[in-house]
This record gives C-alpha cells, sequence and structure tokens, in this order.
C-alpha cells in the first residue's frame, strides 16, 4: 500500500497544503534510524530486553509462565526477520509523511526495533523509542512471510506503532486528563483510532467517496455498539468500568468498537481533505466527539450528544470541591 502524504489527496485547497507543508519544512526533516536487534539469544533464552518489554505487558504469573522458556526462532520466524530486516530503508524514508501531523513535534532520532518470539503481541510499542515485533506471533496469525501480501502487512503494522510513538512524542505537550471511564476511553480511541488507521488495508479504503462493503458492513455492527459503550461510560462507577471498556482497541479489526470506527471515519475524512489526520490529531481525544458527530446516523448522534452532557456534568461536580 502506498502510504498517503498530506499533499497526495484532493479535497482541500492547494494553497492551505503548501502552507502547511511549507512550515514543516523551515523546520528541517523529521529523520528517525531505526536500528533492529534480536530480543532471542542464539541458545534461545530471551534477551533483557525482552524481558523488560514482556514485563510490561504481562501479568506477573503471565510473566514468570514464558521468562525462563528456552525457545529457538524457527524457520518460518526468521524468514518473518528477514523480511523485517528488508523494509527497514523503506520505512526510514516514510517517517517525514507519518511526522508531518505531528509538527512541531518531532520523532525520536533513533529508534530501537527488537525482535522477540514469546508472548509479545504481533507489534506493540514498549516506551518512548521502542518497537517489539513478535515473530511467533506474526508466523501464528499470517502464515509464511514470503506471501505475497504480507510486505505490505508489515507495512502497515510498522506504520501504526511508530504513529504510537509520535503519539507518545505529542502528549506530554498536550496533556489529556483521563480522570473519569468516558474520558479514559476517549483517549484509548485517539490514540488507537489514528493507529489503526494505519493497519487498514486496500479492502476498507474508499475510492471516490465510496465506502467499501467491508467497512459499510463494519460500522453497521460496531457504531451502535460505539455509542452504546460510551454512553454507559458517561458517569460510570470508575470500579465498574473495566467490563464497558474492554474490546475498544483489542481482537479482531471489525469488533474493535472504539478504534475501528474512529480509523474508518478518519479514512473518509483523509479522502476528503489532506489536512484530517492533522486536524484530529490537534483536536486530542476531544476530537473524537466531532469525529463522530460528522459520521453516525442522526438517531445515534444524539444518543452520543446526550452521553457528552451527561459526562460533562458528572465531571464537573467530581471536579469540585
Amino acid at each position: 500500500m502506498t502510504p498517503r502524504t498530506l499533499a497526495d489527496l484532493p479535497g482541500i485547497p492547494a494553497l492551505a497544503v503548501l502552507a502547511f507543508l511549507t512550515t514543516v519544512a523551515r523546520a528541517g526533516p523529521a529523520d528517525s534510524t531505526l536500528q533492529v536487534v534480536s530480543g532471542t539469544t542464539d541458545a534461545g533464552d530471551a534477551t533483557d530486553q525482552w524481558l523488560a518489554m514482556l514485563r510490561k505487558r504481562l501479568s506477573p504469573a503471565e510473566y514468570d509462565s514464558v521468562a525462563r522458556l528456552r525457545k529457538l526462532r524457527t524457520v518460518g520466524e526468521q524468514a518473518w526477520a528477514a523480511l523485517i530486516q528488508s523494509r527497514i530503508a523503506s520505512w526510514e524514508r516514510e517517517i517525514p509523511a507519518l511526522a508531518a501531523p505531528f509538527h512541531p513535534v518531532s520523532p525520536p532520532g533513533r529508534v530501537l526495533i527488537v525482535l522477540g518470539n514469546r508472548d509479545g503481541g504481533d507489534a506493540f510499542t514498549h516506551d518512548p523509542t521502542t518497537i517489539g515485533f513478535d515473530l511467533a506471533e506474526l508466523a501464528a496469525n499470517y502464515g509464511v512471510a514470503d506471501q505475497p501480501q504480507n510486505p505490505a502487512l508489515i507495512d502497515r503494522l510498522f506504520r501504526h506503532e511508530f504513529t504510537h510513538l509520535l503519539q507518545k512524542a505529542w502528549l506530554p505537550t498536550h496533556p489529556w486528563l483521563a480522570d473519569s471511564p468516558l474520558r479514559a476511553a476517549l483517549l484509548d480511541i485517539w490514540l488507537e483510532g489514528l493507529g489503526n488507521y494505519y493497519s487498514l488495508s486496500e479492502r476498507w479504503r474508499g475510492e471516490d467517496g465510496r465506502r467499501p462493503e467491508a467497512a459499510q458492513r463494519a460500522l453497521a455492527s460496531l457504531e451502535p455498539r460505539f455509542v452504546t459503550r460510551l454512553a454507559a461510560l458517561a458517569c460510570a462507577d470508575p470500579d465498574k468500568a473495566g467490563a464497558l471498556l474492554a474490546g475498544s482497541s483489542s481482537g479482531p479489526l471489525d469488533r474493535k468498537w472504539g478504534a475501528m470506527p474512529a480509523a474508518l471515519w478518519l479514512e473518509e475524512d483523509q479522502e476528503a481533505s489532506p489536512m484530517a489526520l492533522r486536524n484530529f490529531i490537534v483536536a486530542g481525544p476531544a476530537g473524537v466527539w466531532a469525529l463522530a458527530d460528522r459520521h453516525l446516523p442522526e438517531p445515534l448522534r444524539l444518543v452520543l450528544k446526550e452521553a457528552q452532557v451527561a459526562d460533562s456534568l458528572c465531571t464537573s461536580r467530581h471536579r469540585s470541591p
């Protein structure tokens, strides 16, 4: 899949795009160096780096069950490692376009890409400068690395995770107070909606303003759940919010009730205006309200507006002395 840049898409006055790109160019290039390291030793043990990454992601019991395993890379895992290594130069060339909507925040100058093979998840970020790929998960989920669709797949996974690094750089200077269950959900949708936008394959992306069939089916199922969950999270007891937040950004793409609608709506907005991603980033998690309002059918829009008002009232009472 060819990555989209601000200059590639129709639907916005050319002078506006030119002004933004000129501002970014004056700030200097957004260059990053990607360094690939193994998360597995020659003996099949997890490296200290991979163990630190697992410790952050797993429960103590889960961590203890895998930390001491000795697991040599399989032939299939080696093939995925080779595919990732072959994409590094291409990924480095993409970074300025990925970083442009986050201007003036710059991407990290050096990013470590760690290739493990136990219980990491196919792709994830660890800290502001580290991305992990679990070769065993990639092989289990996507088959043989040399299948023709997999270079594009691994590119999408990289764009998704590198976007999370950019968000980690953005949030310290644009903080969001996730002090209620609903505000925590908005943050998750902002984070993962942007990430999953880059995970969308061509089957999800429309042409000439037409929504593809796969997106139509997914949104028909997910939009009511999106509204129902956010409405339930308004004024929800924080101790009971976990079940309502579950599934917002985890599981198969077509079941992510929070991230997937946001990603598909962003795809439609970006097709119409190359500044859409930039505008959503600048708006922060509060921008989820406007994004949903532009795309939801009328009955669902009204329910979501009521949820927004209810949460505003509950949050105000909670913050009052």
